[in-house]
């Protein structure tokens, strides 16, 4: 049988025609280094520091991690937790390159957001496979007749001879479920929640997963700016592996060591920063940036930890080592970093290539016990208007001594100058599952026998104005709405950290345009029953505020002034400041009990919606009576106050 192919214009036969494709197969074995493969062949573009063709002298700390994405090395997985301006972007579109072009087989590459990932594939990837020279071998594999548009050169997809190029972002979980891939490219892991929306857990174990049929001979290449100290995934992985750091010799003493932010010193000039350089950590000696390329040249990747992961190799790198960027201008961004209230997060993120730590701040206990007065617990002092009463649900653990299934109660009073003072502080031990049982039960007969009525010295009676009952995280919200049932003037709660108003609501005018101290809802699944969601970070700000008031030699005390009984235990003081205050508004426990602060977060709130039902109550007798829109307006907390130290007299 004879066929033609159009090949120089010879005429072929079939054995003449196979000897001929076969001598255009491959000679010799992939390129054992990426690094090797990829120097003098891959062009960076004009817009990047180093334009022109790849010299890996110039970036040496990339080079063992390319190699090691290769199929010669044992390891299987590298996590890099760094720094920016250091390349590794651009290292991982190399990884790519040698396995699209050198070594072909199926690849995935996964970024943090949409948005990025079309940023990546036209603005880098395209410049690469043009640059390398293959754009010719981009097509579809599948030939599927005339007429047929299909092509395998897509936005996120490229199909080549001998595999594809998968591209998704960590939350699309349809590409995330994608066929096997031998090799996974996972950029910025820190920039993506981890779980998917979808609930199939975490993104990168789905993403991960892909790899599990070439076991031993996958390469998963994951690299990011850390976040948080807490919520960090690629600070996760880097405790994980084998934690390299990159150890530079001194150009004086030769000791190698890793470069520390800390050991940069600056120089000013008229206050004005000149510059900064390097003091070595062994001799002290002065490092100038110019020391950096040659010291750079000689420097190796020394594990300080063992892997609990086999083939995980993990590291960590910060911009110090950046041939882009100077000490002089680093420490220019750190000056930067301490003007803005959030600088340090993105100086510590970015440059340190660290998670960040967050300092939260609380008041100091011994500062707090201090604020402990002339009373007992139980009696009413002098200047208390009104009591209000938070009861909270833990449902602890019946096997652990230590954290039984309780309630725990505070009542407080309130007073002008919107002063408080702790009443009584009450813990009922007992199952929590039947509100006529248990904890419930020691908690109604204690009320039943005169616990929720105090006494000032003189005899004065206080009965508790209203009460609040948090309603947990979902598993007794029924026990405590059976329960409010048995009490006047009680509700269930539920805290959320913030709340913002809705269409029909009017803004409160202590916080920002849409902020929402506390709003009362009805629940229709239990019958209709009122109950108040409360913004918890406002009422423990507010707290946390008070209690830095202290007290002042003589009365009158200052507005906000907390006080304590006099017989209070440093156990209550310490679960009243347990939460640290983070910069962004939010409240942290790291682990430590908060019962007390979360109780008096209930009594403030309750506080406030006892006041603001008295307003509302005189402001509508107020206008049936013919009042004027101004004499409406004057109607307010103070006004009420006012009112009740009247009645207390």
């Amino acid at each position: 049988m004879i066929i033609w192919r159009a090949l120089e214009g010879i005429r072929l036969n079939d054995l003449q025609f196979l000897i001929r494709e076969n001598l255009k197969k491959p000679v010799s074995a992939p390129p054992s280094s990426i690094a090797d493969y990829i120097e003098g062949r891959r062009i960076m573009p004009s817009n990047t520091p180093f334009p022109g063709f790849w010299e890996n002298a110039r970036t040496p700390y990339l080079n063992e991690t390319m190699d090691n994405m290769g199929p010669y090395s044992p390891v299987t997985e590298e996590a890099i937790m760094k720094a920016c301006q250091l390349g590794y972007s651009a290292t991982a579109e190399n990884v790519i390159a040698y396995w699209m072009d050198a070594n072909p087989t199926d690849i995935m590459y996964v970024t943090a957001t949409d948005s990025l990932l079309e940023k990546w594939s036209t603005k880098r990837l395209d410049p690469l496979i043009d640059s390398i020279g293959m754009r010719h071998k981009i097509y579809s594999q599948a030939d599927l007749g005339k007429g047929n548009r299909r092509t395998g050169d897509k936005t996120f997809f490229k199909q080549f001879v001998g595999g594809n190029l998968t591209m998704a972002s960590a939350q699309s979980p349809s590409n995330l479920r994608s066929d096997s891939v031998r090799i996974l490219i996972l950029d910025e892991i820190d920039g993506a929640k981890q779980q998917l929306t979808t609930g199939e857990g975490n993104w990168y174990a789905v993403a991960t997963a892909r790899t599990s049929a070439w076991e031993g001979k996958q390469k998963i290449l994951a690299f990011s700016t850390p976040t948080t100290f807490e919520n960090s995934l690629v600070l996760q992985r880097y405790n994980l592996g084998d934690q390299r750091k990159y150890f530079i010799p001194c150009p004086h003493c030769g000791e190698y060591q890793e470069l520390e932010f800390k050991q940069l010193k600056p120089e000013y000039k008229a206050g004005v920063l000149e510059d900064a350089w390097y003091e070595c950590g062994k001799c002290s000696n002065p490092i100038f940036n110019y020391h950096k390329p040659v010291m750079l040249s000689k420097a190796r990747w020394q594990p300080t930890a063992e892997t609990s992961i086999k083939n995980l190799v993990s590291r960590h790198i910060s911009t110090l080592y950046s041939p882009m960027m100077s000490w002089t201008a680093m420490f220019q961004k750190y000056l930067e970093a301490q003007r803005d209230p959030d600088g340090m997060r993105s100086f510590v993120n970015l440059y340190l290539g660290l998670p960040f730590k967050e300092k939260g701040a609380r008041p100091q206990m011994e500062k707090v016990i201090e604020l402990r007065g002339g009373y007992r617990e139980g009696i009413v002092p002098n200047g208390v208007l009104f009591l209000t009463m938070f009861i909270d649900v833990q449902r602890g653990s019946e096997k652990d001594p230590n954290n039984p299934p309780r309630v725990e109660m505070e009542i407080c009073g309130h007073g002008a100058l919107f002063r408080t003072w702790s009443i009584a502080y009450k813990r009922f031990e007992g199952p929590i599952d039947d509100p006529y049982d248990g904890a419930w039960e020691a908690l109604n007969e204690w009320a039943v026998n005169g616990g929720l009525s105090f006494k000032r010295a003189d005899g004065k009676e206080f009965q508790t104005a209203i009460v609040l009952i948090d309603s947990g995280d979902g598993m007794y919200v029924d026990v405590v709405y059976r329960f409010t049932s048995r009490w006047q003037n009680t509700y269930p709660s539920k805290g959320f950290s913030s709340l913002q108003k809705r269409k029909e609501e009017k803004s409160d005018d202590v916080g920002p345009a849409n902020f929402k101290r506390y709003r009362a809802a009805r629940s229709e699944k239990h019958g209709d029953v009122i109950f108040y969601e409360l913004a918890t970070n406002y009422y423990k700000g507010h707290i946390y505020h008070n209690l830095s008031i202290q007290r002042q030699p003589i009365d009158p005390q200052k507005p906000g002034f907390c006080e304590f009984p006099m017989d209070y235990g440093e156990k209550y003081f310490a679960m009243l400041t347990a939460e640290d205050k983070m910069t962004d508004g939010s409240f942290k426990d790291n682990g430590r009990r908060n019962e007390a602060l979360d109780c008096r977060v209930g009594n403030m709130a309750a506080a406030d919606i006892y006041l603001d039902a008295k307003v509302m109550n005189m402001k509508t007798a107020a206008k049936a009576a013919g009042a004027s829109p101004i004499e409406l307006q004057q109607i307010n907390h103070r006004m009420v106050i006012d009112l009740l130290a009247k009645e207390r007299c």
